[in-house]
């Protein structure tokens, strides 16, 4: 391996947490989250349920299975909160008219309207997730990250 990434392994001698972009990636993720759990407790949500209002907002009559892939959660875990959320009156569910083995899900009036509460939340912890950086700061870090993350991936 290169030397040149020393700095940021924990195996070297001169090894500083505040150097490891892992540790600061799941501070900032796990800083998020606690942000907005807090936010949205008001409501009876939480982020696993954020999560899967917005996949749905942005893929309307997604099946379950896609759901849970596009969340990254277990699909038991996922079919746990739709039905919760069911409960709730946030979304409704249907047999797919091609495969009766797939369920679909969609998003209620109301469950409509949590998404638009939860865009406004969202708004308020973009603004002071990113006060004091530039939107062309911004775009390098997405850059970034989806350069690390095809790097994983492939």
């Amino acid at each position: 391996m290169s030397r040149k990434y020393n700095k940021f392994l924990s195996a070297a001698a001169d090894f500083n947490l505040e150097n490891s972009p892992y540790h600061w990636i799941t501070q900032v993720h796990s800083q998020y989250r606690q942000n907005f759990d807090h936010a949205l407790k008001k409501y009876g949500l939480n982020n696993s349920s954020r999560r899967l209002l917005l996949a749905l907002k942005s893929k309307p009559h997604a099946s379950i299975s896609d759901l849970s892939d596009i969340t990254i959660c277990k699909m038991s875990t996922t079919t746990k909160i739709i039905y919760r959320l069911k409960e709730e009156g946030l979304v409704d569910t249907y047999c797919c008219e091609n495969d009766g083995r797939i369920t679909r899900v969609v998003l209620t009036d109301e469950g409509k309207q949590m998404t638009q509460k939860i865009n406004d939340i969202s708004l308020i912890i973009l603004e002071k997730s990113f006060a004091g950086l530039t939107p062309l700061k911004i775009e390098k870090m997405l850059e970034s990250l989806k350069h690390i993350f095809r790097n994983l991936a492939g």
